[in-house]
């Protein structure tokens, strides 16, 4: 569930971003739209899989060299994705450096979390 939502955040960040910002986000269609929130999606999923590979290979001793520098990675991951959309993607352009770091705090903000809570 907790991935989905994720997801619907991406989609409204990028839609609103280039609904009320279009002279600094710029998609040129739905599709265009689509792909970006799920590529976006992809690569975080997949950086949460090494993250987890990582924190797995503690045991065998590797670990503790490779997961504070996934960790230290993770606070330029955001900024990564994004401009690999922009340079990869047709169709989806970012224009600016505050551009990114604005895009970055927001999708930070709001990605939603896993809860320790037990129920």
């Amino acid at each position: 569930m907790r991935n989905v939502l994720n997801l619907l955040v991406t989609f409204a960040v990028f839609w609103l971003g280039n609904a009320y910002f279009h002279q600094h986000v710029s998609i040129a269609d739905t599709r265009t739209l689509v792909l970006a929130t799920v590529l976006m999606f992809v690569i975080s999923f997949l950086y949460s899989f090494l993250l987890t590979l990582s924190f797995l290979s503690i045991i065998v001793g590797i670990g503790c060299l490779t997961t504070p520098l996934l960790m230290a990675a993770s606070v330029v991951l955001t900024p990564i994705k994004l401009w690999l959309l922009d340079r990869l993607l047709p169709g989806f352009e970012l224009h600016g450096f505050w551009t990114y770091v604005i895009l970055t705090v927001v999708l930070s903000l709001f990605t939603v979390k896993a809860s320790d809570r037990k129920d």
